[in-house]
């Protein structure tokens, strides 16, 4: 399997250090943004396969962030699992409505982690697959129809 690029974004050093220990160990590349501003620069120049994201930062916060990299036609089909230490009630329901794939509270088990990590990158290679079977489908629908007007001028 090909190392996957996995974009850390949390202002806290500490939890950034964290993440990307236990992300090595799952065959990922790992890069870091300090901050959702960082995090937009980031994620337009590499185009990770996921963004992990603390909600709670300065300059630009997750959930903005997340809205934003939703709008964008290349960056709108990144995963995003949200890690923050804000999980009263309500904050789930934010952060899906943000367009977070995931959310988990911190602390967190590092195994839950890896769980939905590992969850994440399995429907992303089936959304793959479909996305790709989709554009087959559409190539020989053209090819078909192109067929169709040359036969009948």
């Amino acid at each position: 399997m090909n190392e996957r690029k996995v974009l850390v974004v949390d202002d806290d050093p500490g939890m950034r250090e964290v993440l990307e220990s236990i992300l090595v160990l799952e065959n990922t590349l790992v890069y870091t943004a300090v901050d959702g501003k960082d995090a937009v620069q980031k994620t337009l120049a590499l185009m990770p396969d996921l963004i992990l994201l603390d909600v709670n930062m300065p300059k630009l916060n997750g959930l903005t962030f997340c809205k934003a990299i939703r709008a964008g036609k290349d960056t709108r089909n990144i995963p995003v699992i949200i890690i923050t230490s804000l999980t009263a009630a309500g904050r789930l329901e934010e952060c899906m409505e943000a367009g977070a794939d995931d959310f988990l509270g911190k602390p967190f088990a590092v195994e839950e982690l890896l769980i939905r990590i590992r969850a994440v990158f399995k429907t992303a290679h089936v959304s793959d697959h479909v996305e790709r079977l989709n554009q087959y489908i559409l190539a020989v629908r053209d090819m078909r129809e192109r067929a169709s007007r040359e036969a009948n001028p």
